[in-house]
């Protein structure tokens, strides 16, 4: 998504985008898939991916979002939940609590709830004391 190595073609993030929802859409109700998810239009339920989800500059979503990776352009008024990393890029907005192994903010960005960050501590420490 937003992080790690860049492709060939100079977009970044490893998976492949299945969902689309367009600017102009507009979904009462939950979304719940396996593939990937980009949502440039206005979800108001919960979306929940076994990938990433990104949520583009025009997006808005009214509920909680939870994947993999997640990368937030626009607007979640909802708890955001995600297995890997979390980015809110410059023109993001969360308001609600977040649950990530890792999380970015750029200048801009703004989250309005509480955070926690769990795992990383924990494996951190576990390979720590098996190495030693």
């Amino acid at each position: 998504m937003g992080w790690g190595s860049k492709k060939e073609n100079g977009r970044a993030g490893s998976e492949q985008i299945e969902n689309v929802l367009g600017k102009s859409l507009v979904v009462q109700g939950d979304l719940k898939a396996d593939g990937a998810f980009r949502i440039d239009g206005t979800v108001e339920g919960n979306v929940s991916s076994k990938s990433a989800v990104y949520i583009g500059e025009g997006g808005v979503v009214r509920g909680d979002v939870s994947g993999t990776d997640v990368v937030i352009a626009g607007q979640v008024s909802g708890n955001v939940t995600c297995s890997g990393h979390l980015e809110i890029v410059a023109t993001g907005c969360i308001e609600g609590d977040l649950d990530a192994k890792s999380v970015r903010i750029e200048t801009g960005g703004v989250f309005r709830g509480t955070s926690r960050m769990a795992g990383a501590a924990k494996e951190g420490a576990g390979r720590l004391s098996s190495a030693a």
